[in-house]
Order: C-alpha cells, then structure tokens, then sequence
C-alpha cells in the first residue's frame, strides 16, 4: 500500500530515489487515495486502464481523475501505458490512447 511505499522512500531519503507510479497496483478500497499519496514522489508513471479496489472486481481506471492526481503535484516526466485488460490491445490501445492525448493536451 502507499504508507508502505512511502516508509521505503523516506527512510531512503535521496534526491536520487522516487516511486514508480503505476496507477494499477494499488488495491485498497480506495486506490486513487493512494495514487495521491504517492503522486508526489514519482519519477515515472505507468498507466493502467483498469483499478482494483479491495474487494471488488477490476473496473476501468478514471483516467481523467489519474491526470488530475499528476497535474496536481506538477508530475512533468514520461507516462508509460501498460495495458493489462481482456479486450483484444488492436482493437482497444487506439481509444485508450486517443483519451489518453485529450487528457493529457
């Protein structure tokens, strides 16, 4: 969880060492909570476009909420896309990344 994740960074303490924020790996009831807590000290971020909250089944990532997270702490670096969802990626990367764009300007 993010309080975990966040223990490790602090007691790091380096410029020198952030999170790899993938939006998918967080499975608390409320996984977005947790991106923003851990927004701040990402370097990287991996998108996924689905979230698992603790005792639900996967459900499509608010994309535009994920943006909002990363915008509201001046994230600037590289967004990855990783697509991990059964819909067959030929057919369904194409929409994600056009609302992807959009989002991102």
């Amino acid at each position: 969880n993010a309080d975990q994740l966040l223990a490790i960074v602090r007691e790091v303490d380096s410029e020198w060492f952030g999170v790899n924020l993938d939006t998918g790996n967080f499975h608390s009831a409320d996984p977005y909570q947790e991106l923003e807590q851990a927004a701040p000290y990402a370097i990287t971020v991996q998108v996924k476009v689905e979230v698992k909250p603790e005792g639900q089944e996967k459900q499509p990532a608010d994309l535009e909420r994920i943006i909002k997270i990363l915008r509201g702490v001046g994230y600037r670096g590289f967004v990855a896309w990783e697509y991990e969802a059964a819909e067959d990626a030929r057919t369904a990367i194409p929409g994600y990344l056009n609302q992807l764009k959009a989002l991102i300007g």
